[in-house]
């Protein structure tokens, strides 16, 4: 368990064990944008405040509950004062809880994520007035989620029920629906491993742009050097910053990147395992496979034979040619 000191008059302290965390902090003066790599539910108890994301203000005032997506900037400025309570979660562990909810409709695991990932699930900001009723319920479970993360192991269990309970609520406030489109039969889910990270700690501009362009151009024969001059940093400042940030070093979370792209791919009939790692920016077959096997958990023909998918009559890429330029 984790008990953190807050500024601001009023704070209850920020409470945290394992990918969840909770805090309860008044503001009387403006928070300037920050972003978090992780989802953040928050619950305005008391005054209201001025909520900035790009170019959207909304007010949100007592009673409101506002979602925000990971990665999202978001400041605030309160009107004379604001007490809010802040529930952060891990996006790693949200999306676990996501596809698990939907596995029975048959999407799979890759195409989930990407389509959790995209801007067609829910818009970085989400804002709803619940009722009366439902507003002081979601302040018991708030309440009672930072007395559970503050008794450590103990009752980490009843959190995760807390948890639960929250988005039962949560999710249909704010629009949470599986996609409409089935992909082909999942293969057997295998979890992602988990990212050490401090999630609760604002993410640094650097950190938000690096991810931004390994996303964007992830088959790109990205070198770290090429990827610190692209942010304007060091080898090794952009090293820490994003090691920090989320968890893992610029080349290994590009490695974990190709490697969801590429096991979405193979969710397709038509496309083989050499081409899959070819279009995410792999020029070496035993690279290739090591690091999907490192991040997946199994082989890309193994994900493939899980899907009932075969690469039969499909003609395939000269490997030992691109080995050789790569």
């Amino acid at each position: 368990m984790e008990r953190e000191p807050s500024a601001g008059h009023g704070s209850s302290g920020r409470f945290r064990y394992g990918p969840i965390a909770v805090e309860t902090r008044e503001f009387r003066r403006p928070v300037p944008p920050v972003a978090f790599d992780c989802a953040k539910l928050l619950l305005i108890r008391e005054g209201s405040t001025i909520l900035t994301t790009g170019n959207e203000t909304r007010i949100a005032s007592e009673g409101d509950l506002v979602f925000l997506r990971t990665a999202v900037l978001c400041g605030g400025t309160p009107e004379q004062s604001v007490t809010i309570s802040t529930v952060y979660i891990d996006t790693d562990y949200l999306f676990e809880l996501w596809f698990w909810l939907t596995a029975p409709t048959g999407h799979s695991r890759e195409a989930m994520r990407a389509y959790a990932l995209g801007p067609d699930f829910l818009p970085p900001l989400s804002y709803v007035r619940p009722t009366p009723g439902v507003g002081r319920h979601l302040e018991l479970i708030f309440d009672d989620l930072a007395a559970s993360l503050a008794s450590g192991p103990d009752g980490f269990y009843h959190a995760q029920a807390l948890v639960s309970e929250l988005l039962h609520i949560v999710a249909p406030l704010v629009g949470a629906r599986p996609p409409r489109t089935v992909t082909p039969p999942a293969s057997s889910p295998v979890a992602a491993p988990p990212r050490q990270r401090e999630f609760v700690t604002p993410l640094r501009a650097e950190a938000i742009a690096a991810q931004r362009a390994l996303h964007a151009d992830m088959a790109r024969r990205w070198s770290i050097g090429d990827l610190a001059e692209e942010v304007h940093l060091s080898r090794r400042q952009l090293t820490r910053v994003f090691s920090t940030a989320f968890g893992l070093t610029p080349m290994v979370y590009l490695s974990m990147v190709r490697s969801r792209e590429m096991a979405r791919l193979l969710s397709g009939a038509n496309m083989t395992v050499a081409t899959a790692a070819s279009q995410v920016g792999w020029r070496s077959r035993s690279h290739a496979i090591a690091a999907f096997r490192r991040s997946i958990g199994v082989t890309p023909d193994q994900y493939r034979s899980a899907q009932g998918v075969r690469d039969a009559d499909i003609p395939d890429l000269d490997w030992d040619a691109i080995e050789r330029t790569a």
